[in-house]
């Protein structure tokens, strides 16, 4: 073990205090190989995964800032819980034919469950130990009315630290007092190689068409195919050919920012080959939201003090499609009483036993 990792299990420690004076604490999970959790009640964020490279040195491959108040000046939801609707909405929600007008925070849409949202809330935290798992249990109950969504809504994040191997769980429920809707996700940000951008990392997901979306970047309903497209990674796609692409959607959002429908059953494989880190993220959600970190603009520091700088990181975002409440044909967000949803994300880490260059790599 290396990098500060502790013996296998958790350990809680303070992580400083809110403006508002009240405690924050960290959570660092290790397992019997050395891989590294550090998990935050601001948020229920990921602060931290150290993992080895191909050579078995550790690093820490999550973008995030420093100190808890890195976390709190930030608008980029660092490795935290979103919600209540990860995603957008536009300016209200759609339960049983009512609408309910919702707070905006993006120019008249609700974006990720709107300001506050759950990546503002101080999550309670139940620390856990099993024969197979450490982990921690987050609690956030939201009020009915919280940014205009209807009922009282409890939700649970649960993660899971495997003992004798590099995977890592997230399990969401959310349980409703009355109905309403719900789509709720994490929003680390990876960056395999450590340190510089994502440019050579090379990414593939089981996806055969992505959300045409309209000026306010939410979706028309229509879903379009990537065969053959920049957004095409069905077989591998080095990040930099996409990112350097002079496709509009590229051009208007400084990189990728998509909306995959994921194939039942598939997942998304990222990997850098100077590293020889690997990361395999299996989900049971229809879609997951490609993001390449296009509004870092270097204002956010990272635990070594580097400026986070465009690019730095690439969100992988299991969840529901935008707006979905509004859009009869997409998968169903609705939570009842005595009905939660849930949603899991496993993300699995791996080395191969050489570094090698990335095909065809240059900077974007």
């Amino acid at each position: 073990m290396s990098e500060g990792a502790s013996p296998p299990g958790i350990e809680s420690t303070a992580f400083g205090a809110l403006p508002d004076g009240r405690a924050v604490r960290r959570h660092r999970l290790t397992n019997a190989r050395g891989m590294v959790v550090d998990l935050i009640d601001h948020g229920a964020a990921i602060a931290r995964i150290a993992v080895p490279d191909g050579n078995g040195q550790l690093a820490d491959v999550v973008v995030a800032p420093a100190d808890l108040g890195g976390f709190v000046r930030s608008k980029r939801r660092f490795g935290a819980i979103v919600g209540r609707y990860a995603g957008r909405l536009r300016g209200a929600a759609l339960v049983d034919g009512k609408r309910y007008p919702l707070a905006t925070n993006a120019s008249g849409v609700t974006l990720h469950g709107g300001d506050p949202g759950f990546d503002r809330a101080l999550w309670s935290a139940r620390p856990f130990e099993a024969a197979d798992a450490a982990g921690v249990i987050f609690t956030h109950v939201s009020p009915d009315g919280d940014q205009g969504f209807p009922g009282r809504l409890t939700v649970t994040a649960r993660y899971a630290l495997a003992r004798n191997a590099d995977v890592l769980t997230l399990d969401i429920t959310a349980a409703s007092d009355r109905p309403t809707v719900a789509n709720v996700t994490n929003h680390v940000y990876f960056n395999l190689a450590g340190r510089g951008t994502i440019a050579c990392h090379r990414l593939r997901v089981d996806a055969a068409r992505r959300l045409e979306i309209d000026g306010r970047k939410l979706p028309t309903g229509r879903l379009l195919p990537t065969d053959g497209g920049p957004f095409d990674f069905a077989g591998g796609r080095v990040l930099a050919d996409t990112l350097g692409s002079s496709h509009p959607a590229i051009a208007a959002a400084g990189g990728i920012d998509e909306m995959l429908e994921m194939r039942p059953g598939g997942a998304a494989q990222l990997d850098d080959r100077h590293s020889g880190r690997t990361l395999t993220l299996t989900t049971d959600q229809p879609g997951l939201q490609v993001y390449t970190g296009n509004a870092f603009d270097g204002t956010d520091r990272d635990r070594r003090g580097d400026a986070i700088a465009r690019h730095a990181g690439i969100a992988l975002e299991p969840g529901h499609f935008p707006d979905s409440p509004w859009i009869a044909h997409f998968p169903s967000t609705r939570v009842e009483p005595g009905r939660p949803l849930r949603w899991r994300t496993r993300w699995a880490f791996g080395a191969e036993p050489q570094a090698r260059p990335a095909d065809g790599c240059r900077a974007a």
